[in-house]
């Protein structure tokens, strides 16, 4: 990885108390990541414990919202913060214990060396592997997805909802700008592949949910299949766009 690299990590969480001090402990083992915890108005002790974890660890910072506003806003604002302070890439990393920070640092790694605008990690791509795929319904839901979006851009994608992702300065300049407010991670890599972004994928490890609660459950999950697949439909239409 190039030394003059710099990668905020940006660690959304929502009541994720009891898998996140694991969960930023394991991005600390690697000495070019900071973090920023983004509290998304949690009521439970992660608020308490972000400050905690800010206050022993050098590399980590914590933000916390007043009210809870949903992932989109939660990592909009990490990307705010890595604008405002000059990081080259930032990461998404869920506080949830699902994402494993050595696939994290492959994912930087070749970004950095391809000079990539979006790395998504994902769970398809090599399954010789023990992986958690989530469940069948979740993986139906995956795989529509990535159909809608490999149809309509021509660029084959296999996890187009994983959260484990690397932007490079390009997307974080966009998305500092504009980033879709729920549910957001189809509608962001559609949106870097149609705006003409370098954009890959690369295999990753991913576990079962730590702690916490999935926001998509129940109901949630019909109004989920539509909203995305309206915003995706929808941008299609749109000329490129440049952020401001």
């Amino acid at each position: 990885m190039d030394d003059d690299a710099r990668v905020l990590v940006i660690v959304p969480a929502y009541n994720e108390e009891a898998a996140l001090e694991a969960t930023v402990s394991s991005v600390m083992d690697f000495p070019l990541f900071d973090v920023l915890i983004v509290d998304d108005g949690s009521r439970d002790g992660t608020k308490a414990l972000a400050l905690d974890l800010s206050r022993a660890m050098p590399r980590v910072r914590c933000v916390s919202l007043p009210i809870n506003s949903g992932i989109g806003t939660a990592v909009q604002t990490g990307f705010i913060y890595a604008r405002h302070h000059g990081y080259a890439y930032a990461a998404q990393f869920d506080g949830d214990g699902q994402h494993d920070a050595n696939s994290l640092h492959d994912l930087a790694s070749h970004a950095i060396a391809e000079k990539l605008d979006l790395c998504v990690g994902s769970r398809f791509l090599d399954l010789s592997t023990e992986n958690f795929r989530s469940t069948p319904l979740r993986r139906l839901g995956i795989s529509f997805f990535a159909w809608l979006i490999s149809v309509l851009t021509g660029k084959r994608v296999s996890d187009p909802t994983s959260g484990l992702r690397i932007y490079g300065h390009r997307a974080i300049e966009m998305f500092a700008c504009h980033y879709p407010d729920d549910y957001p991670e189809p509608e962001a890599l559609f949106w870097c592949v149609r705006n003409g972004l370098r954009v890959e994928e690369k295999p990753a490890i991913m576990h079962a949910r730590a702690g916490g609660q999935s926001s998509i459950r129940h109901l949630k999950t019909a109004y989920y299949m539509i909203k995305v697949t309206a915003a995706i439909c929808f941008d299609r239409l749109r000329a490129r766009e440049v952020c401001r």
